[in-house]
């Protein structure tokens, strides 16, 4: 999808100034709080001293060539932790420039693909969503434009939605066009818990691959290919490896933030081989290079994605094998179990949140409130810490034949006081020795477990794995066979033991 942009800044020559704060900074922003340290950096001409004013203190920028006479400066402010606004004033030889109503919270990056570009009026109740703005304003919102690069540049090559108060006016800009809808949801149930300032930095695009977010270090991990630049000079499309790393990512590094949510998959469900290995390799080096560059950020600040929601139907022309292979990706990255490769990482299952009837097709679901909840609910326990908080479905650990061979046990790990809930039989298919998947019948649920029934397999082959929702709309009715609570349980896929 296409938004309408607003080039407000444009990284040429031309328009740069002689001293000014980089182009993602502006009044009304927030910076990152207490206990980290917050970057504020800029230009200016001459490599000419440049002092910083806050909060009356007096910091001396460091100042470094950024060739021909223009220099980059830098400064690291106090921590602080205030929930009132402030003014920084930066001063040189050249002038004095200001950054005004500045706050102190938390700073989240949103990025991905359409479903995180998909905007607050494309939502359901978009109108009384929208009205409900107006009652954040220590939410700030910041979106950058849709641009492209085949190198890293310093700064972002434009703005679509500078540094804004969060109201009705400021996430209501149109379909596609300014604030994402699981980015502010998400930020706003958080800014419901936290109670203090909230900044949200939206940078996606629609239809584009792991690949184009990653950078070439991260692909090399995987063995992907990371050229990207045209032999006749054109400018890199949007789903080429490392363009938007290069050009919407790698120009964030300097500034300091809590950290990062991540709605993206789709585009890689056509050949979604290697997204377990491209997913956490993109995450881990986003970790180490926002630490490296900003020095304050943690090099492991915490990473929420969105799993997949449903798209289409199972009986439709519209189903995906690749969205069931893309979630088990997901799911095995969590951080918690099956596979614990990372850490601080959260997730928000959503296949049950799918959308048929939705205008912009069923693969852009409208219900974002969900998940923005379910997202922020597993940011609070993950990020915040917060130990009260029910964040996760059951998630599957192991699958065991019987001795009669008669039924699979799948045995879960949930959250404390939550019990395994079978809402229907349907989901589970079972796996032969001759590559055939069958439908299997759940028959009963107990404490951690559920009991599948084993149907046979063709003569001479024999049950070697089980697997759960592996469909592109796995959820008949909005309601997936096993949930605790309210949250359902993810896919799977694994052999039988």
């Amino acid at each position: 999808m296409v938004k309408v942009l607003v080039l407000l800044l444009l990284y040429t020559s031309a328009a740069r100034a002689a001293f000014r704060f980089a182009n993602y900074y502006g009044d009304h922003m927030v910076l990152q709080r207490a206990p980290a340290q917050a970057n504020i950096w800029g230009y200016v001409d001459e490599c000419a001293a440049v002092n910083i004013t806050f909060n009356s203190a007096t910091i001396s920028a460091t100042v470094t060539p950024d060739g021909g006479t223009e220099c980059r400066w830098i400064a690291t402010l106090p921590a602080t932790d205030a929930v009132t606004p402030f003014t920084i004033t930066a001063t040189s030889l050249q002038g004095t420039i200001t950054l005004a109503d500045v706050l102190f919270g938390d700073v989240w990056v949103c990025s991905g693909q359409s479903n995180m570009q998909f905007t607050v009026p494309q939502a359901f109740n978009a109108s009384e969503e929208e009205a409900l703005a107006d009652k954040y304003p220590n939410i700030r919102l910041f979106t950058a434009a849709l641009m492209a690069s085949d190198t890293p540049v310093e700064e972002l090559l434009a703005v679509e939605q500078p540094w804004s108060v969060a109201s009705a006016k400021t996430v209501g800009g149109g379909n596609w066009t300014y604030f994402s809808a699981s980015c502010w949801f998400y930020g706003r149930n958080i800014y419901d818990v936290v109670q203090y300032p909230i900044g949200l930095v939206d940078t996606d695009w629609g239809g584009t691959p792991v690949e184009a977010w990653s950078s070439p270090d991260a692909l090399a991990k995987c063995g992907k290919y990371t050229s990207s630049r045209k032999a006749d000079g054109k400018a890199p499309s949007p789903d080429q490896p490392s363009v938007l790393w290069n050009a919407m990512i790698y120009p964030l590094l300097n500034m300091t933030i809590k950290g990062a949510v991540w709605y993206q998959g789709e585009a890689n469900a056509g050949d979604p081989s290697t997204y377990n290995c491209t997913f956490p390799a993109m995450i881990d080096d986003w970790r180490g290079k926002w630490k490296n560059a900003s020095q304050h950020t943690s090099s492991l600040f915490p990473f929420g994605f969105v799993q997949l929601a449903a798209y289409g139907s199972d009986n439709s022309s519209s189903f995906s094998p690749g969205f069931p292979v893309i979630r088990w990706a997901q799911t095995a990255d969590y951080g918690f179990v099956p596979n614990p490769r990372l850490r601080a990482v959260f997730m928000a299952v959503a296949m049950d949140l799918g959308d048929p009837s939705s205008p912009f097709g069923s693969i852009h679901p409208r219900d974002k409130q969900d998940v923005g909840l379910r997202l922020a609910l597993a940011g609070r326990a993950i990020a915040y810490g917060d130990s009260e908080v029910y964040f996760t479905g059951p998630l599957a650990t192991t699958a065991t034949m019987s001795t009669d061979m008669q039924e699979v046990v799948v045995e879960y790990t949930s959250l404390a006081g939550s019990e395994v809930e079978l809402r229907y039989s349907y989901g589970f298919e079972l796996g032969c020795s001759d590559a055939t998947w069958l439908d299997a019948t759940a028959t009963a649920a107990d404490s951690n477990k559920v009991m599948v029934g084993v149907p046979a397999c063709a003569a001479g082959a024999m049950p070697t794995a089980l697997r759960y929702c592996w469909r592109s709309d796995p959820c008949s009715f909005k309601l997936c066979p096993v949930y605790s609570g309210d949250l359902p349980s993810p896919p799977f896929q694994m052999n039988l033991t």
